[in-house]
């Protein structure tokens, strides 16, 4: 069986983390299963190419499509997979038309604006929707429609093969007395203001707090040094700001493991954090949900919320001497994170679902003929 994996390569690095683990699962289920990721090379960001390749599965590139070769590209990219699993590329569901052997499940974001209702007659021809968000949080009225075809799993936490925080902080080569604070810029997937504003924050918060105790800023991700350039930002980087490249999802999930606060935008690193035991400081990115879960962080005491707003070297360095603080009010928001976050069969229950669902279409083509 071939399973070819479209997520979104526009934003950020959720969508490819969110399918690594799906895919993995899937291996899981059927270890014969072929896995390979297609991004769709409109407005697509480079570094999600390097995050593909990182996860190990094969990566092609899907070209700009022109009304003359539209039929061709898509039949050599997608005729021989027998399930396509697009993460938040709704718009190339109608080249299913092309390649109408295979199943196509359809796992959809939180909308940005109105696009979820708007892309109604898309999720009509979906085979199966996956809708990966922990229960606590709303669900969208415009899935309701759907329910027949739809499961909702909460998040993707793939953490069986992370070793505990101090076996993470042994194989990072983190000293005992060292305070690790993670950070992903991504490309400052929110645009460059929003992510100069909180790069600059952040590593002066950290060269204030390094005058008193040892501290290291782990910037992760980064495919190009030339990104971390910008107003505010030191030029070169203070010695406490590590930079390391694209990592393999294991590997990203270890450093949050060993981190002493993961400092997040999206809501994919911040469900992983809260699920790692890492104290968090969320700096919610200008979408929907990332406001949404950072509101609900705030409610019920999950973390320690700035909005881009209120974000300047002061309250970032305020927050992070909280998090860094008192273990009890470590444990109470770690706590009170696990649970806002909990729920839902998860990873395993979402391959289930996508191979039923495969296995229901081939019944039903079957019985056609």
């Amino acid at each position: 069986m071939r399973v070819v994996l479209i997520p979104s390569a526009s934003g950020g690095l959720g969508h490819i983390g969110r399918t690594a683990a799906l895919a993995r699962q899937l291996q899981r289920c059927d270890a014969s299963i072929e896995l390979e990721y297609l991004l769709d090379t409109d407005n697509l960001r480079a570094f999600n190419i390097d995050a593909a390749a990182a996860t190990g599965y094969k990566v092609n590139l899907l070209p700009a499509l022109k009304r003359s070769q539209r039929d061709a590209i898509v039949r050599a990219a997608l005729s021989s997979a027998d399930i396509v699993i697009e993460d938040t590329c709704r718009h190339l569901i109608a080249l299913r038309s092309i390649v109408p052997k295979s199943t196509w499940i359809s796992v959809p974001m939180y909308p940005l604006e109105d696009e979820l209702f708007m892309d109604w007659p898309l999720l009509a021809q979906s085979d199966g929707i996956i809708w990966a968000y922990p229960p606590s949080l709303d669900f969208p009225a415009e899935l309701a429609p759907f329910a027949a075809k739809l499961i909702r799993t909460g998040a993707f936490l793939e953490l069986g093969a992370i070793p505990d925080r101090a076996q993470a902080r042994r194989r990072l080569r983190f000293a005992p007395d060292e305070r690790v604070l993670i950070y992903a810029p991504r490309g400052m997937t929110f645009g460059r203001s929003f992510g100069e504003q909180v790069l600059a924050a952040l590593i002066g918060a950290v060269m204030q707090l390094a005058q008193r105790r040892k501290v290291r800023l782990v910037l992760a991700s980064v495919r190009d040094r030339d990104e971390l350039r910008g107003p505010g930002i030191p030029d070169p980087l203070p010695d406490c700001v590590t930079v390391r490249g694209a990592l393999a999802p294991i590997q990203m999930l270890t450093y949050i493991r060993a981190a002493d606060v993961a400092v997040t935008e999206g809501s994919n690193m911040t469900q992983e954090a809260a699920a790692l035991n890492t104290p968090i400081l969320m700096i919610p990115g200008t979408i929907y949900e990332a406001w949404l879960l950072g509101t609900r962080l705030r409610e019920v005491n999950g973390a320690k919320v700035l909005w881009i707003e209120t974000v300047s070297v002061a309250s970032v360095r305020d927050a992070l001497r909280e998090l860094l603080g008192a273990a009890p009010r470590r444990r109470s928001l770690l706590a009170n994170a696990r649970k806002l976050i909990a729920g839902g069969g998860g990873v395993e229950a979402a391959a289930r679902f996508v191979l039923e669902r495969h296995q229901q279409r081939v019944m039903s083509v079957a019985k056609r003929q």
